[in-house]
């Protein structure tokens, strides 16, 4: 049993990848809900499983190296989790319960929204930065992965357009590649294993 939940939270953190391709596609699928239904609301209604997969697999990455990682790092990770949680309940606000409706004052669903995805940016930059080198994570997929979360920040902070979507969609392949490379570096990994053990087998 043990082995099974140190199995399924090892790779859990493969669960970036969708979340990432979702959140890559988030600008067509608002553009599409508004060719078909006439409003982007009906795929904000559906948002939300592109940031709970995220959050998922950066709580699976991060219990992967939490011995290895540093107070920055853990900073950043703390940071990141909570603004998809604030991110998801934003949404939710919004677009399911309608709180901004009743509160157009205050506006906290959309509030929490934005805080949540400027956390997000800020705390994904610190976990890439101070990713230990001889962590979980392989040292070529970081770069693309903080680059990643810088072009989102600024999606995040100032509203450019088309260019800022573009900025929106790089910050989702940068959280697909971070995860691509956790399976490729853990497939390599169990390969050399597997060879290793077979050569001395052999020798045996």
């Amino acid at each position: 049993m043990r082995r099974l939940v140190w199995f399924l939270v090892r790779w859990s953190g493969l669960l970036v990848v969708p979340g990432g391709v979702l959140w890559t596609l988030s600008p067509v699928g608002a553009s599409i809900s508004e060719t078909a239904f006439g409003t982007p609301n009906v795929f904000w209604k559906l948002f939300p499983s592109a940031p709970l997969l995220l959050l998922a697999g950066l709580v699976g990455v991060q219990i992967l190296q939490w011995g290895r990682s540093g107070t920055l790092q853990k900073i950043g990770f703390g940071l990141a989790l909570l603004g998809l949680v604030l991110v998801v309940a934003g949404d939710l606000g919004l677009y399911w319960l309608g709180l901004d409706d009743v509160y157009i004052m205050t506006a906290p669903a959309y509030r929490a929204f934005r805080i949540g995805l400027l956390l997000l940016g800020v705390g994904s930059i610190l976990f890439g930065v101070a990713a230990p080198r001889d962590g979980a994570l392989p040292t070529w997929g970081l770069l693309p992965f903080v680059v990643g979360s810088l072009c989102g920040l600024v999606a995040f902070v100032v509203d450019l357009g088309s260019f800022g979507a573009a900025l929106w969609m790089l910050f989702g392949l940068g959280w697909a590649w971070l995860g691509l490379s956790l399976a490729v570096d853990g497939f390599l990994s169990w390969r050399s294993g597997r060879s290793a053990r077979g050569g001395a087998a052999a020798k045996g």
